[in-house]
């Protein structure tokens, strides 16, 4: 079983280049598997020039998998690389929240746990970035709380099981766990 490091932080904290340190180092040449959760969206530029920035900063032998490939389906899925970056929690709890049909009793409970079981059962090391939310002033929508509430829950539970936590602050990692 693979070791599950969470790694999260505010907006533009660095948590990314954290994580893209931390692979190459571990990884030594060999290649990585980064699951991206940013949906590329026709005619946002910006967004399409911050996901190319972003190619463009990793290794080029590195495994992308994006959507609309299955998240739970590329933690899970067999592979070469014995290490898998997860950027980022933060727009996959988001996408579950504004999608069609999601209940707000039920919440993304399920698929939570499913991406936590998958996480647990990867034979790989898996550095997973998420975003803190819930330091700020409440959002003023139910669909803002929601989400606030539905990634801080998901924020814990992989907490919870991951063999290290770490937070970033200003660039600076502070080990929580």
């Amino acid at each position: 079983m693979g070791s599950i490091h969470l790694i999260t932080g505010g907006v533009k904290s660095g948590k990314s280049n954290y994580a893209l340190t931390l692979a190459e180092n571990q990884a030594n040449g060999e290649s990585v598997r980064f699951i991206a959760t940013a949906h590329r969206n026709i005619g946002d530029d910006s967004l399409e020039d911050r996901i190319e920035k972003h190619i463009a900063e990793r290794p080029s032998h590195w495994t992308l998998f994006e959507p609309p490939a299955d998240l739970i389906d590329s933690v899970s899925q067999s592979g070469d690389e014995k290490l898998a970056i997860l950027d980022c929690v933060t727009l996959w709890i988001g996408d579950l929240v504004s999608a069609v049909g999601y209940d707000h009793s039920t919440g993304t409970a399920t698929r939570v746990d499913q991406l936590t079981e998958a996480l647990i059962r990867s034979e790989r090391d898996t550095l997973v970035i998420t975003n803190e939310v819930g330091w700020g002033v409440a959002p003023p929508t139910t669909i803002g709380n929601d989400y606030a509430d539905e990634l801080g829950t998901a924020n814990r539970l992989i907490a919870d099981t991951a063999d290290r936590v770490t937070l970033l602050v200003a660039g600076q990692p502070l080990r929580i766990k």
